[in-house]
């Protein structure tokens, strides 16, 4: 792909994101139709389609670029050290904040589901990048998947009361209480070689 094509790509992604997330401060979620967004967007739905299957996938997508924008900047950080440093807590309420606007259309009850799925998809390659970085063995892979389970879960359920609560404490404030929760446990658990 030449980058004019890569750059018009890239504009009609965008130009469909932006106009989901305007709909979305307008209207629920389960209100919007892929037809909606292309009125709104003046893109042809075959263009529409040719990036994404449905609604879904378009939301997807970009709770996707806001995760890889989060573990390129953890990466040095979780590869660095076995102990889960508070800072990568911080990173993440942080994003969250930085982006209140929409995290405040994501925790909207039709949306919710579809934020969740994606949050332990990419908790589960955080782990995986941990296990990876410093050479932990995983016997099992079911037991780990409960263990991205509970993780992803718990922070999920504690980001989603934050951004409810309008953003009360600060991603410092935040982080050192869910780094007390979460290392301790997490840790062993890793490096316990029961998985």
């Amino acid at each position: 792909m030449n980058k004019e094509l890569d750059k018009r790509v890239e504009r009609s992604r965008r130009l469909l994101i932006n106009t989901l997330l305007e709909l979305m401060a307008e209207r629920p979620y389960s209100k919007i139709s892929v037809a909606n967004i292309c009125e709104y967007s003046s893109v042809a739905r075959p263009t529409f389609y040719l990036h994404f299957r449905s609604k879904d996938d378009l939301l997807r997508y970009y709770i996707e670029q806001m995760f890889l924008q989060f573990a390129e900047q953890i990466d040095p950080i979780l590869t660095a050290s076995m102990t889960v440093d508070p800072e990568i807590a911080t990173i993440m309420f942080r994003q969250w904040q930085e982006h209140a606007d929409l995290a405040r259309l994501l925790v909207a009850p039709d949306v919710e589901a579809i934020l969740l799925n994606e949050f332990k998809r990419y908790v589960g390659h955080v782990i995986d990048r941990f296990v990876e970085a410093h050479k932990l063995t995983i016997n099992s892979d079911s037991k780990i998947h409960y263990v991205v389970d509970f993780l992803a879960g718990a922070s999920f359920s504690v980001i989603v009361r934050w951004i409810r609560a309008d953003f009360k404490e600060t991603p410092e404030e935040l982080s050192a209480l869910y780094a007390d929760l979460a290392r301790p446990g997490l840790i062993q658990v890793l490096m316990s070689g029961k998985l």
